[in-house]
């Protein structure tokens, strides 16, 4: 990738972990909590119309799972070009790859793995959900060897008793209804595909191959097989019944589960029941009332695309599949939001930055959020477990994974006692947190309460240092200002800082002639997190603040200082930076110095070196006089 796609928001770029039908998936890097994930890369201008709708499918259905067993989609970034997927990063590869390099599995260890694929595609159906293009490729294997399936590009819904028509899929897993043309059953298209990877995790080979794929798709057609004898008798059962031509006769998921082979291993199971008989629906009023953002989404599965009818199916006052579909969208979108990043993007001088598609918040289900501020009580935590009420106030749903999953939909009236984001106060000020009839809001602001509480047990040691603070006349809202120096006190300082101001400047400089802008964001963030108890925000495209608000009995104040990237010139025309560092508190001088200085040893050493330098800085042991670092 050019050098301008380094960043995708928070996350930086870095090797290519695989290359799949629609574009890349590269390994992303959080900057600041340095969690991993998957960046699946598309660029739209390569893609046909068709393709991209594809993709949009995937991100709705994806939307739609939360299993154990299944790759997690986080968030989805774009720009004019490109898309991309944030995914769940796992680090044990492909199942075929585990699989060539073992040749095959025992029956244990097949079982283990054939019971996440099996409880999967278990989900995925009661979600009315089928894959079609399950293979030993698109099962991947987290840090501890569990089963993630990935890849929904080839997915559908298929909604009641409708037959799929697409022909897809991979020759070596496809069933022969799919390879005849057929309509078909896109449940028992998958039960096919486990059936063949069973067979392989156990044989370590295919029950159909050939070089010529006309001759391939033959011998799928016809469906004869052999199975090897040291297969366990009730396991080539099994395997006989999955891997079945008749569609009629072929098991289902339910089958699978009551079969002895798979009862043996795991006992009686719990099927996943059917989201139309586990999600409550309400009626919805109006058109009005249809949240756009889950409308659209609905929209890009193929089963909804006339939007006129799924109209009139949200408005229907019946219990339907439309209905149940748009519930679960709806339960993702109150639950896990997508908004804006609390940072800006690193890559803010590009012309076209990778920004985060986020939900709107018109919803007739979403009020708009409170802004965050002091207020005269201490701040409280919501519960999250709470329903819908259909009153029209947006609550977060807490709905884990489980095997029965139940959205209850309350049309009684519910009163929160402690905020309410739907309402607003005397002031027209929305969520402010209600207040307690006893006090009437006249007791002291909670942060002075506990930090007279602070003083009363430890004192305050500094404060014959600082100024007096008096109040200006005619500041209404009575804003504290520190006093103006006396004239004695002026003529002392003026002569004394002449001598001593550019020896204990606040600010440090460092010029950079080696490196671009990119890089030395990268320096700059990798250093910071090296530093314990230190929090960074990235401002603007060329300004950092960086804070420690870790203090003890002698450090009262937290430590903050900014970080600010020029660029400049020289008579040549050749381009340097100045990094400057300047200090915003008062005090602490010599701790933001030693700061400062290994900060600049990373950025004036190459990459490779800087990389060394960080990993083994240990600044928590620096010999300080200002306290603990």
């Amino acid at each position: 990738m050019a050098d301008e796609h380094q960043f995708v928001g928070p996350y930086i770029l870095e090797r290519t972990l695989g290359k799949g039908q629609t574009g890349l998936v590269k390994l992303g890097i959080h900057c600041q909590t340095r969690k991993k994930v998957a960046i699946k890369i598309i660029c739209r201008d390569k893609l046909s119309k068709s393709l991209l709708s594809k993709v949009e499918r995937e991100i709705t259905i994806m939307k739609l799972i939360e299993h154990p067993h299944v790759l997690g989609l986080f968030d989805v970034y774009e720009n004019k070009k490109m898309l991309y997927l944030v995914l769940e990063h796992v680090s044990g590869g492909e199942l075929f790859d585990y699989l060539v390099k073992k040749g095959r599995l025992s029956p244990k260890e097949a079982r283990k793995y054939f019971r996440q694929i099996i409880s999967a595609l278990d989900f995925c159906q009661s979600h009315c959900i089928c894959h079609r293009d399950l293979k030993p490729e698109n099962l991947l294997l987290d840090g501890k060897m569990n089963i993630k399936v990935a890849d929904f590009g080839m997915a559908s819904l298929q909604v009641e008793d409708a037959m799929l028509e697409t022909s897809c899929g991979s020759p070596h897993y496809v069933c022969p209804e799919i390879i005849r043309g057929e309509k078909y059953d896109g449940r028992k298209a998958d039960v096919w595909s486990a059936g063949v990877i069973l067979f392989a995790l156990l044989v370590g080979s295919l029950p159909f191959d050939d070089e010529n794929l006309r001759r391939l798709l033959d011998k799928v057609k016809k469906g004869n097989f052999s199975i090897p004898d040291f297969v366990p008798s009730e396991c080539q059962d099994l395997l006989k019944r999955m891997i079945e031509k008749d569609p009629e006769k072929r098991y289902s998921i339910a089958d699978v589960y009551k079969h002895p082979w798979m009862k043996d291993y795991c006992g009686e199971v719990e099927l996943e029941a059917p989201m139309q008989d586990v999600v409550q629906t309400e009626m919805i009023s109006s058109e009005s009332m249809i949240d756009l953002d889950v409308f659209d989404s609905m929209t890009s599965l193929g089963c909804f695309k006339d939007k006129d009818d799924l109209k009139k199916k949200l408005l229907d006052p019946h219990h339907n599949t439309q209905k149940v579909v748009y519930y679960l969208l709806l339960d993702r979108k109150l639950r896990k939001p997508a908004v804006n990043d609390v940072d800006p993007f690193f890559d803010l001088d590009i012309s076209d930055p990778p920004r985060k598609r986020v939900d709107s918040f018109n919803s007739p289900r979403q009020s708009p959020r409170p802004i965050r501020k002091l207020t005269d009580t201490p701040p409280i935590t919501r519960p999250r477990s709470v329903t819908v009420s259909s009153a029209g106030s947006p609550q977060p749903l807490n709905v884990p994974y489980t095997n029965k999953r139940d959205i209850k939909v309350d049309n009684t009236p519910k009163r929160i006692s402690q905020i309410d984001l739907s309402s607003d106060d005397d002031n027209g000020r929305p969520g402010t947190p209600a207040k307690d009839d006893g006090t009437n809001g006249q007791s002291p602001q909670w942060k002075s309460k506990i930090s007279n509480i602070k003083k009363s047990i430890i004192g305050t040691p500094r404060f014959h240092r600082r100024k007096m603070i008096v109040t200006e006349p005619g500041n209404d809202d009575s804003t504290p200002t520190i006093a103006p120096d006396s004239p004695e006190t002026a003529v002392k300082k003026s002569w004394f800082s002449q001598l001593v101001g550019n020896i204990d400047s606040d600010d440090v400089f460092v010029i950079i002639k080696d490196k671009n802008i990119s890089m030395i964001k990268a320096d700059l963030i990798q250093a910071l997190l090296s530093m314990k108890d230190l929090t960074h925000q990235v401002t603007s495209a060329t300004q950092i603040i960086a804070e420690i608000k870790k203090s003890s009995v002698f450090q009262s104040k937290p430590l903050k200082f900014m970080i600010n990237i020029e660029s400049s010139k020289t008579n040549s025309d050749s381009l340097y930076y100045t990094v400057t560092m300047k200090l915003l508190t008062s005090g602490q001088k010599r701790r933001f110095k030693k700061i400062a200085d290994n900060i600049q040893k990373v950025l004036l050493l190459p990459r490779s070196a800087a990389a060394g330098v960080v990993k083994h800085m240990n600044l928590s042991d620096s010999d300080s006089d200002d306290g603990d670092f």
